[in-house]
């Protein structure tokens, strides 16, 4: 998981002199106050002064020699901000190699308020937060259930059809059939709001699709177009219309919908044979069956093993009681939110409506930011009484790891997380799983037999059209694009 801001760092911490002086504050809360010495304010001029003075190219001066005097006189605001930054990052830092402080997350600091100038010292005053201490629960020898690695024959035909689905032709359904899934309803298309029609596509198309159904500008359950048949009419009553409504001021009030279902068109599968497999590159219908069955078993393999992982931290976290820092859990949450609503607005949700869940969509990022949290605190705790630590050659393996998976050179992932300020999470990440390792090495772990999967879940496989990590299975909340969000059907004016 991505912490707000990364723990900071000791080992490089600038030597700068400061006094310091540390109040608690809170749980896990501290007010820290610090004092840079006029002498080190001073030395700090001179270090942005000097290096500016020596690339300056001023007409009447030679390259490197222009007086320091005059340089900072006539960049004094710029010399104010760049030695303002750098003293509060330095002062900073040596006041948390100081006092010993294991902070997390950001400082909470007016910036506006800090003032620097030569001659005089500079004081900083923040409220940080460290990370908690707390006494581990049991983590040795816990029992936990994983599913057997067993993929069935329903799962290897579902990618098929799935794969076959790529060349399917359309065409009308039997005279006397009802709709089933993936089948296209043509037909007149009305919207009532308060019993008034709003909206109206003589030659609408809704499509059943995986339990939902697409081009009725809503978010609607499959069951209300199965079955029906040519000269029917259904209606939905308190349709949620979704952003995708014509008429923007309706965008997420109830309406309801009618269909009167004029034809419907059904995708004429090819056959399952050697010509399909051929198709993808395959020798033979048998060897794309063992291929489908061989990526879906490993796809599965990683999941049901990462369920059971996931289990035995959550034992862990149950069994581990300790408060979190406040500040931090909102600091996350509200990441959270902003990135979830980030997503749902690159698919199409209003903003009215996205306003109108907030409250809702704030207390889920909350619990969300809480239990990641925890997880996180519980693992790097973990990680620290057994002593498993991330040697650089480890990094630099999962580096190149990561770039083959990316295909892009390690060096050009190395730069990017390098600038980005990501080797320190992908770091923090490596020693959670290590830890996660640890758990699953120590634990009970109980194979039974795998359950058959319900309807509409399955597991990553090439037939599918997702890009997904193997083993992923999709649900209402797994943050990923779905049919509900209420395309048109695919060629029919998508």
């Amino acid at each position: 998981m991505a912490i707000p801001a990364p723990t900071v760092q000791h080992d490089d911490a600038p030597a700068i002199e400061v006094e310091t002086r540390v109040e608690d504050d809170g749980v896990w809360a501290k007010k820290l106050a610090i004092t840079v010495p006029p002498s080190e304010v001073d030395k700090a001029y001179d270090g942005v002064v000097g290096e500016l003075a020596q690339n300056l190219r001023i007409p009447g001066f030679r390259p490197g020699k222009v007086p320091r005097a005059y340089a900072e006189k006539r960049f004094k605001d710029d010399i104010e901000k760049q030695v303002k930054a750098n003293l509060v990052e330095s002062a900073f830092r040596a006041a948390l190699a100081k006092e010993k402080l294991d902070i997390v997350g950001m400082p909470d600091m007016d910036a506006g308020q800090i003032e620097v100038s030569r001659g005089k010292e500079l004081s900083l005053q923040m409220r940080v937060e460290v990370r908690p201490s707390f006494e581990l629960g049991n983590y040795k020898g816990l029992k936990v259930e994983q599913a057997e690695v067993e993929i069935f024959e329903e799962e290897v035909q579902d990618e098929l059809d799935q794969l076959a689905g790529r060349f399917a032709e359309q065409g009308e359904a039997p005279e006397g059939a009802g709709v089933e899934n993936r089948d296209v309803v043509a037909g007149p298309l009305r919207w009532l709001v308060d019993g008034q029609e709003v909206h109206k596509e003589d030659d609408g198309r809704l499509m059943a699709m995986d339990g939902h159904v697409l081009g009725a500008h809503a978010h609607l359950h499959d069951d209300w177009l199965l079955g029906a048949k040519v000269g029917e009419k259904r209606t939905k009553e308190g349709a949620e219309l979704a952003a995708t409504f014509p008429v923007e001021a309706l965008r997420g009030k109830p309406a309801a919908i009618e269909v009167e279902v004029k034809g419907i068109q059904r995708p004429k599968l090819p056959p399952f044979d050697d010509e399909l497999a051929k198709k993808v590159g395959m020798k033979d219908l048998e060897a794309l069956k063992n291929a489908i069955k061989e990526e879906l078993r490993d796809g599965l393999a990683a999941r049901v093993r990462q369920e059971a992982r996931d289990q035995l931290v959550g034992q862990v976290v149950e069994a581990t009681a300790f408060e979190l820092p406040k500040r931090l859990v909102e600091t996350y949450a509200e990441s959270l939110t902003h990135r979830s609503n980030q997503m749902l607005a690159q698919m199409g949700m209003d903003p009215a409506i996205l306003e109108g869940r907030k409250k809702d969509l704030d207390e889920r990022a909350r619990k969300n930011a809480e239990t990641e949290l925890r997880r996180f605190f519980v693992l790097d705790a973990l990680s620290t009484k057994e002593g498993l630590e991330i040697a650089d050659e480890d990094v630099d393996e999962e580096i190149v790891r990561l770039a083959r998976a990316r295909r892009m050179r390690a060096s050009e992932l190395y730069e990017q997380l390098e600038q980005e300020g990501g080797l320190e999470q992908l770091k923090q990440d490596m020693k959670s799983k290590k830890a996660m390792d640890f758990l699953e090495e120590q634990a009970e772990v109980k194979v039974v037999p795998r359950k058959k999967p319900e309807a509409g879940e399955h597991v990553h496989g090439p037939g599918c059209g997702h890009d997904h990590e193997p083993g992923h299975v999709h649900g209402p909340d797994c943050g990923h694009e779905h049919p509900a969000e209420d395309g048109k059907p695919a060629g029919e004016g998508a």
